[in-house]
C-alpha cells in the first residue's frame, strides 16, 4: 500500500497525494534534482493508476508549485521574487538582499557618450551632442542574468565610473558616500517581448514576456540623478503595488 495514504478517508486518493508532494516540497526533499519522480514512479511509490497521479500532479501545476515541461518531466517552480515599487527608490542589490539573493553585474558599457535619444536628453536636460554617463549592466540574482539595465547621469556623476559596477550598488554609493537622498519622480511600466539580443542576455525563449520599466530619480531638492531603464524580471516576479 501507498505510503502515508489512507484509502478508507473520505478525502480522494489524489488530494492526499497532492497533500503528501506539498509537504515533500516545503522539506526539501526534491532540492537537489528541481523535479519529481515520474509517473509510473509516483504511482508505483503511493499503489494508485497513473490517473490518480496525473490529477494530483495538475493540482499541483494549477497551485503553481510545480511545471510540466515536455519531454522532460515535472520540475519544481522557482519561488517567486518580490519588488515593492510603492516607496522610494530601492536598489538592485538591495531587492535581492531582501529575496535573500546576492547581486552581481555584467557590464555591457560604463563611459561617457553624447545620448541619441531625444527622451533621455529631455530627462537630463541636456542639448543636442552634450555628453552624459551612460551605465548600461545586466544585473544577476544569484546566478540568474534578470534585469538589463540602462541608466544616464549628468556629467556631474562621473564618479560612479571609478567604484565596482560589477559588485558594488550605485544608490549605495550616492547614499554612503556622497550623502545623496533619492526619490523616483515618475515610472512607466509596460509589458514588451523579448527580441533575440534580449533573449540572449536574459536567457529566455525569444517572445518571452518582460517588464520594461522607463523613470526619472531625482534628488530631494528635485535636480535629477538619472534617467532609469529596466526590462527584465519575467514571470517569476511580484510588485508590491501598495
Amino acid at each position: 500500500m501507498g505510503a502515508d495514504l489512507n484509502y478508507n478517508s473520505s478525502v480522494p486518493l489524489y488530494a492526499q497525494i497532492v497533500e503528501l508532494i506539498q509537504r515533500d516540497i516545503e522539506t526539501g526533499v526534491f532540492n537537489q534534482t528541481g523535479r519529481l519522480p515520474t509517473e509510473g514512479e509516483l504511482a508505483e511509490q503511493y499503489q494508485v493508476s497513473r490517473i490518480t497521479i496525473r490529477r494530483a500532479v495538475d493540482e499541483l501545476v494549477g497551485q503553481k508549485l510545480v511545471e510540466k515541461k515536455q519531454g522532460k518531466g515535472t520540475f519544481l517552480c522557482a519561488p517567486k521574487m518580490t519588488r515593492r515599487v510603492d516607496s522610494g527608490p530601492i536598489s538592485f542589490t538591495e531587492m535581492c538582499a531582501a529575496n535573500g539573493l546576492s547581486a552581481h553585474a555584467k557590464i555591457l558599457e560604463a563611459g561617457i557618450v553624447a545620448p541619441d535619444s531625444a527622451e533621455i536628453r529631455e530627462t537630463l536636460a541636456l542639448k543636442a551632442g552634450e555628453p552624459a554617463v551612460r551605465i548600461r549592466r545586466l544585473r544577476y540574482a544569484g546566478e540568474r542574468p534578470l534585469v538589463l539595465e540602462d541608466n544616464f547621469y549628468p556629467l556631474e556623476y562621473a564618479c560612479l565610473l571609478s567604484i565596482d559596477l560589477e559588485k558594488d550598488s550605485t544608490y549605495r554609493y550616492l547614499r554612503e558616500e556622497k550623502g545623496i537622498e533619492l526619490q523616483r519622480t515618475s515610472m512607466r511600466l509596460t509589458i514588451v517581448r523579448a527580441d533575440s539580443k534580449l533573449a540572449k542576455l536574459l536567457q529566455v525563449p525569444k517572445n518571452a514576456p518582460q517588464l520594461e520599466m522607463k523613470g526619472r530619480v531625482v534628488r530631494l531638492d528635485g535636480q535629477t540623478v538619472h534617467s532609469s531603464y529596466q526590462v527584465g524580471y519575467g514571470e517569476d516576479f511580484e510588485f508590491i503595488i501598495r
